[in-house]
């Protein structure tokens, strides 16, 4: 988890400081992480990046969890523990760059 963070945190201050790579980001976010990160995603993953402005703020919920299988693992989940599966990446909107000290 703190992996994941580090590299949001890495993409949120790259689109600040760079417009181009925030254009790319906006326009093929999927393909844009990926060369950020170095790795291949699934093709069943996607990836979705929300420009927040002014009068809009976003707030990304985690998925449901069933309380009758709360505690069995996902398909994904145990291909991962099985190495068997790279760690899917999960980016929230840019927009959270004041929660990262990154903007105004």
């Amino acid at each position: 988890m703190e992996q994941r963070k580090q590299l949001e945190r890495q993409i949120i201050a790259k689109a600040m400081k760079d417009e181009s790579f925030r254009k790319l980001l906006l326009e093929d976010p999927k393909f844009t992480l990926e060369q950020e990160a170095g790795m291949k995603l699934p093709a069943s993953v996607n990836i979705k990046i929300l420009e927040e402005d002014a009068q809009t703020f976003y707030l990304v919920l985690p998925g449901k969890i069933n309380p009758e299988t709360e505690d069995e693992l996902t398909e994904a989940e145990l291909m991962q523990v099985s190495g068997g599966q790279q760690e899917i990446l999960m980016f929230p909107p840019e927009s959270t760059q004041n929660f990262y000290g990154c903007g105004g």
